[in-house]
């Protein structure tokens, strides 16, 4: 017996009226699993997965609390490399909170190539004997909460910290992300443009750097860069989160128009 014809319509819509059809024409229903098991964890770790407060935040002004974040990868790809460390500091009103910051290190079943510990700076012992992989990420997620994220090229930074939430934890990073390599040359016309490093805009404000290229290092530094887009962004009526989401999502006009 063949399964009833294929509806137009698709999602769980279409795999609910499937079902129903199946049932009304006698067939045999299979139920498969589409959902992944949770990673077995400690009764500890578990615990503490259990008590986070991930309930992401919508909409806020922007002198509430902001997460800003960057993390290290193995490789350029987050997709298969592995998330070596993650650092991230916070801003409230017009100041960066450093008390606390957030900086972990995951524990490495092997350290990565040469190459890349040149360019990210954490040593093979450090990877090594780093802390296990489910208890920096809930060190991480229990700093962050459902606050919004920033950073630079934030979808780089978003990837690698949904793979590892859900690979360890079996968890989704569900908060709402705000990338500053599109908002700044959204807001800043005359600034260094898209698709520049972040180098560059700390040029373009003037903002002294006194260390880079590490995860908390970073974070600071786009940290300052936000504080810098703050008064521009005020200039611009952009006063909320979800005015900043709507804006963001004009850059592929923008780059048409400038380039």
């Amino acid at each position: 017996m063949r399964l009833p014809p294929e509806p137009r319509f698709g999602g769980a819509f279409s795999w609910a009226l499937r079902y129903h059809q199946a049932v009304r024409s006698g067939l045999p229903i299979v139920i498969c699993s589409f959902l992944r098991p949770r990673p077995a964890l400690s009764s500890a770790l578990a615990a503490r997965r259990n008590a986070l407060a991930l309930e992401p935040v919508r909409d806020q002004s922007l002198d509430d609390s902001w997460v800003v974040v960057d993390v290290e990868t193995g490789g350029l790809n987050p997709r298969v490399d592995p998330l070596l460390a993650i650092g991230a500091v916070r801003v409230a009103g017009r100041a960066i909170d450093m008390a606390p910051s957030c900086e972990v290190h995951l524990r490495q079943r092997e350290a990565t190539a040469s190459d890349n510990i040149l360019l990210h700076g954490i040593t093979t012992g450090q990877q090594l004997n780093a802390q296990e992989p489910a208890d920096a990420l809930l060190d991480w997620l229990a700093f962050a909460g459902g606050q919004p994220r920033l950073a630079y090229h934030a979808a780089f930074d978003r990837l690698a910290l949904t793979r590892a939430s859900e690979a360890c934890l079996g968890l989704k990073e569900r908060a709402v992300w705000l990338d500053l390599a599109v908002l700044a040359p959204l807001l800043v016309a005359d600034g260094p443009g898209f698709d520049r490093p972040l180098d560059d805009w700390l040029v373009h404000f003037r903002i002294p750097v006194y260390q880079r290229h590490g995860a908390l290092a970073d974070a600071y530094a786009t940290a300052q860069l936000w504080l810098a887009l703050l008064p521009v962004a005020r200039a611009h009526k952009l006063i909320r989160l979800r005015q900043l989401v709507r804006f963001s999502r004009q850059a592929h006009w923008f780059r048409s128009t400038r380039s």
